[in-house]
């Protein structure tokens, strides 16, 4: 078999009410490496369809009185839904437009060249097998952005809201440094998920209502490692577990948890440090109350070339001066 040809475990289902043209196709698809069911009506294909799963469906347009798009919409619920390609000698404008609109893969005009329909068949079978995994990836990362902060969130209820809110702050403060588009689509995901860590700290510390004793701050002061290694997966995202462990890190070098200093936390990981900060501070948190806008301003300008990049702490300030809470309102279209 040609390397090039599917596996055999490729099932096809063909359906067409014209014999000759019927097992001409299957001699095309067997040929190929498919396995083939025939059948002569979509009644039988129903039949075929209740007794096994198929990664494609091929059939005519024109099948007596019934059309074979019906098809399209009888496997839609199926899961794996497979792929349906029309065939048709009368390739009418309607009957292409209905085609389509049945949300059918492709549409071949018979006579039929072999060639071109099992290159279709082929493309058709890797588009949908990109389109499954691209689904995947993309539930998996529902649950990284959605569940894993929602954890840390119910371990912590004071901090409701607290990781969107971040990634709505960071986002702004980059874009108004000119943070490139990857690295702001890389900022959001590791402010989203920038107290993962926390995970691994006790409950009763979490939600203790006073002053933390030293003992107890030491093991808060161990979430950044921690989230560190929980994103260990993300190996194509190092920048993201980086921003991560370093979102407690200071300009002056006295954070934690490595003790870096100015420039040895990149610009996006800087903006994270401070917008963290930012929402501590405006927001009520068990220890505290919200604290009021100049009170904030005030702090940053203290801070600046401290705690924060002095640049970044008086462009926050000036803004916040300037601005109010506007100048920190997230854009919630830029979560993920």
């Amino acid at each position: 078999m040609n390397p090039s040809m599917p596996r055999t475990s490729m099932h096809v289902l063909i359906v067409d009410d014209e014999a000759d043209v019927l097992r001409g196709l299957c001699r095309v698809l067997e040929s190929a490496g498919y396995a083939v069911t025939p059948a002569s009506s979509l009644g039988t294909a129903y039949q075929a369809l209740q007794q096994q799963p198929f990664d494609l469906i091929l059939t005519d347009l024109y099948l007596g009185d019934e059309f074979g798009y019906d098809i399209a919409g009888a496997v839609r619920e199926l899961r794996p839904c497979p792929p349906v390609i029309v065939l048709t000698g009368r390739p009418t404008f309607d009957g292409a437009q209905e085609a389509l609109r049945s949300k059918v893969a492709d549409i071949v005009v018979k006579p039929v060249d072999a060639q071109h329909l099992l290159a279709t068949c082929r493309r058709v079978l890797q588009e949908t097998e990109l389109a499954r995994r691209n689904q995947e990836l993309e539930y998996a990362n529902r649950v990284l952005t959605s569940v894993l902060p929602r954890t840390i969130e119910i371990k912590d209820p004071t901090t409701s809201g607290h990781a969107a809110r971040v990634v709505g702050y960071t986002d702004t403060l980059a874009q108004r440094c000119g943070v490139d588009e990857e690295d702001r689509r890389s900022l959001r995901l590791a402010a989203l998920l920038h107290d993962i860590g926390k995970i691994g700290v006790p409950d009763h510390i979490l939600q203790k209502p006073g002053a933390l004793t030293k003992d107890e701050m030491d093991v808060v002061k161990r979430h950044p490692a921690m989230g560190y290694e929980v994103l260990a997966e993300l190996k194509d995202h190092e920048n993201v577990r980086n921003w991560v462990y370093q979102h407690h890190e200071r300009w002056d070098g006295r954070g934690y948890p490595n003790g870096l200093q100015g420039h040895e936390v990149a610009l996006p990981g800087r903006i994270l440090v401070l917008a963290e900060v930012y929402d501590a501070l405006a927001e009520q948190r068990s220890y505290k109350a919200p604290w009021p806008i100049p009170k904030i301003v005030g702090l940053f300008r203290e801070e600046a070339g401290k705690q924060f990049d002095p640049d970044l702490a008086h462009m926050v300030a000036d803004g916040l001066d300037r601005m109010g809470n506007r100048f920190f309102a997230p854009d919630r279209g830029l979560l993920f």
